[in-house]
């Protein structure tokens, strides 16, 4: 008989789960106590204090610090408007005047999220307490104990100061974005006026910046900030702070951003642009929670490529002038923008974002002013693909007027910046003078998609997707792109072809150090080649010729060899000069920020002098040496209007010396050269009554080609009728030469394109009795033979 199961004790499982809890509780405990063992002492100083970050110039000296306190205005909280602090109340802590420092619903809420992503640090919950516990006594490195450290300091915060006190605290210390900390700060930064005066619009906006100061920022990115701003209206909407009809209102209310000029402030788009990158960097590294506040709090040191004396020079340069158009529009000056890379590394060491740097963080357009480029392009996603694709810079096009049918259906014909056509040129001639109708055709030979992919790979960020994009013709051959691009990103696109072909992403920073003296990050090198020796070689060479003898002669620096090409895009809204010397590349735009129209403001103008003065002061105590023409170029002489080796009858002056890869030299002889007869009355094909026809070589060019030299299609038609003078007499020219013996022979004579015949000491003219024919001089010696083209044309020419 089965014994009977015994009873479970209630008493026994009340125990199995306090000893459950209690084994809990003391883990719980221990990982309090771990996360709370290196507290920060509670010191009320630190609520409005931080650590400066030290910023180096690329010789190790010391440039810039960058602090909270540089920017920050302190105020009462009842100098601050209601609507603004019920904007963050609603936004980032709803309850905060109930709870004690710490939102326990919040946290639950937050850890959930938390465990089912797999990421324990995702979703932090913080109350407006707990943010500025940690901004004021944490570091802002990502960990799970600093939530736990953030918690007991929020508890010390809550139990110290009136919930009042610590909003105003709050107010005063949070980050709003281009360097503003505090809404007062904030105020002046973005609207130019107190805080006092802010509208619900004004603050709504403002009251979005802190979550993400560098994405929301409302000077780089106004969408975005747009669509922050409606969140926070919607929070007050259900938090019963106003109506929706009173957001709706402030939503479309227009903001007018008012700058504060910072003139005194040296190297600041360079030092912008660095913070830019540095929080992009550590919110890569996840070191920090927050990268914004780190930059100013966190006591890094950050190591630029800044080449501080060239940085100096350039803002002099952008603070003259007479180195810009005296034009204006609508009470806007025309801007501008440069950036200057060492090529051989990527490092930019100058940079300038506008003519005047008028506020910390604000528009840089080196780095976020997409622009069309214009013909500046030419090289990147024509030029140079076609060369690697083995069209040598001899390769002959006909400039002429041309048509193109679009994917669209319509019909495209591309025009000349000067209107003017040139007929059969090469491709150094289109590249020197810009020859837009050149660039579309071999673009088309090339193929879009190759042109496309060489243009992503030097750093352009073209865009392929469905419905509008950068694969078509004119985007590529011309500049018209979909978004653009940026003074630094055609400075490094350049620097590619300067670099023997290898491209090296732009960078401002070379390492960071932590408040530790630990590196947190180095730059490690991300070269990468986009085309041949050969054809970086080449293409830099034809760049020459634009600044030596084409359409950028201004951007020559003295005494050093210079590249470079033009652009200027439709209806004159941008001009460039991108270019490069055995140091640096260079790029320079210039335009209206509204797009406007110029008053035809090249790129060989201003642009390219702004460029002649920074590089040669680059260039004032260094002296790099030429690149050396790489293995495989060679130099050949080519027919300049066929594209291949010269015949016999190509005018000398039209046969060049040009430069092309060994395995690209041409085999085939030119064949649309042509010995002709022109009548010099009509300028036509001669007829056989013109009297006086002229032996030219022309050349063979299709219909319609605007060809200077090209075979006329039509005869002359001012000689239509024979000269009847003597036409009733029959005059012939006779042979006398004694071994005839008396017998009566036609004179052999040549013809044009003859030689040899009866001596002429042997011919006389006599007149036939009517219906008498005579047989022609048989002697071997006196023979008509041809004769070569060559000395034909050299003979009628008087050589």
């Amino acid at each position: 008989m089965a014994k009977p199961k015994k009873k479970t004790k209630p008493h026994n499982i009340l125990k199995a789960f306090l000893f459950i809890f209690l084994i809990g509780l003391g883990i719980l405990a221990g990982v309090f106590v771990y996360a709370v063992h290196d507290l920060p002492a509670f010191n009320p100083e630190q609520l409005t204090g931080a650590e400066s970050t030290l910023v180096y110039d690329d010789k190790g000296n010391l440039v810039s610090r960058l602090h909270a306190a540089e920017n920050r205005t302190e105020v009462t909280l009842d100098k601050i408007p209601s609507d603004l602090i019920n904007a963050f109340i609603a936004t980032e802590d709803q309850d905060f005047y109930e709870h004690h420092g710490v939102n326990f619903k919040g946290i639950i809420r937050a850890i959930v999220v938390n465990i089912t992503s797999g990421d324990l640090t995702s979703q932090g919950a913080s109350t407006i307490t707990q943010q500025l516990a940690r901004n004021a006594f944490l570091s802002f490195d990502k960990k799970w104990e600093r939530k736990v450290k953030e918690i007991v300091l929020a508890f010390k915060i809550e139990s110290k100061y009136s919930k009042d006190e610590i909003l105003c605290m709050y107010l005063n210390k949070i980050y709003f974005g281009a360097g503003a900390y505090g809404v007062q700060a904030a105020a002046n930064t973005y609207f130019g006026k107190d805080v006092s005066e802010l509208s619900l619009a004004e603050s709504s906006l403002l009251a979005g910046l802190p979550q993400s100061p560098n994405y929301y920022n409302p000077l780089q990115n106004l969408e975005a900030a747009k669509a922050r701003q409606k969140i926070v209206l919607n929070n007050m909407v259900k938090c019963g702070y106003i109506d929706a009809d009173t957001a709706d209102k402030a939503y479309e209310e227009p903001l007018v951003f008012k700058s504060i000029q910072n003139n005194n402030i040296k190297y600041g788009y360079f030092i912008d642009a660095v913070i830019e990158e540095a929080i992009d960097i550590l919110g890569k590294l996840q070191i920090y929670d927050d990268p914004n506040n780190a930059i100013y709090k966190a006591g890094l040191k950050i190591y630029t490529t800044m080449n501080k004396d060239l940085q100096s020079y350039a803002e002099q340069v952008y603070a003259n002038p007479a180195n810009f158009p005296s034009q204006s529009k609508n009470g806007e000056q025309i801007q501008s923008a440069m950036a200057v890379i060492d090529h051989h590394n990527g490092e930019v060491k100058a940079v300038i974002g506008g003519r005047k740097y008028e506020q910390r963080r604000g528009f840089n357009r080196a780095t976020s002013a997409y622009r069309q480029p214009g013909s500046s392009i030419k090289p990147i996603t024509v030029y140079s693909p076609a060369l690697e694709a083995g069209y040598m810079p001899f390769y002959v096009l006909d400039d002429s007027p041309v048509s193109f049918k679009l994917s669209n259906g319509s019909i495209w014909s591309p025009k000349n910046y000067d209107g003017k056509y040139r007929g059969l040129i090469t491709m150094r001639t289109a590249v020197q003078w810009s020859i837009n109708t050149y660039a579309v055709q071999l673009l088309d030979k090339v193929g879009i998609r190759t042109a496309f992919d060489f243009g992503k790979a030097m750093g352009l960020l073209l865009v392929d997707s469905p419905g509008t994009n950068d694969l078509g013709l004119a985007p590529l051959s011309l500049g018209g792109l979909t978004k653009g691009v940026t003074p630094v990103q055609m400075a490094a696109a350049y620097a590619a072809i300067a670099n023997d072909g290898v491209y090296n992403p732009p960078h401002f920073i070379r390492k960071i150090i932590d408040d530790n003296g630990v590196e947190i990050y180095s730059y490690k090198p991300a070269a990468k080649r986009v085309m041949s020796s050969q054809t970086s070689w080449l293409m830099g060479n034809m760049l020459e010729t634009v600044v030596n003898a084409g359409t950028g002669t201004r951007a020559k620096v003295p005494g050093v060899v210079t590249a470079g090409k033009t652009g200027t895009s439709e209806e004159y809204k941008d001009s460039w000069f991108c270019g490069f010397t055995p140091g640096y590349a260079c790029a320079v735009w210039m335009g209206y920020d509204k797009h406007y129209t110029m008053n035809k403001v090249y790129g060989g103008g201003y642009p390219a002098g702004i460029f002649r003065q920074v590089l040669t002061k680059a260039h004032e105590n260094y002296k790099p040496k030429p690149r050396a023409i790489p293995p495989g170029i060679v130099r050949v002489s080519i027919c300049k209007k066929s594209g291949k080796l010269p015949s016999d009858i190509c005018p000398d002056n039209q046969v060049i010396s040009e430069y092309a890869r060994k395995d690209a030299v041409p085999t085939e002889i030119c064949d649309i050269h042509e010995a002709v007869y022109i009548c010099p009355e009509s300028g036509k094909l001669a007829g056989k009554y013109c009297p006086n026809p002229e032996l030219k070589v022309l050349v063979r060019a299709p219909e319609g080609s605007a060809e200077p030299d090209k075979i006329p299609t039509e005869k002359c038609d001012i000689h239509n009728e024979p000269n009847i003078s003597g036409i009733f007499k029959d005059e012939v020219y006779i042979c006398t030469d004694p071994r005839h013996e008396g017998k009566l022979y036609r004179a052999n004579i040549p013809g044009p394109l003859q030689e040899g015949g009866c001596p002429k000491e042997y011919i006389e003219k006599i007149i036939l009795p009517p219906g008498q024919d005579i047989p022609y001089c048989p002697l071997e010696d006196h023979q008509v033979k041809k004769r070569k083209v060559k000395d034909i044309i050299d003979n009628f020419n008087g050589r």
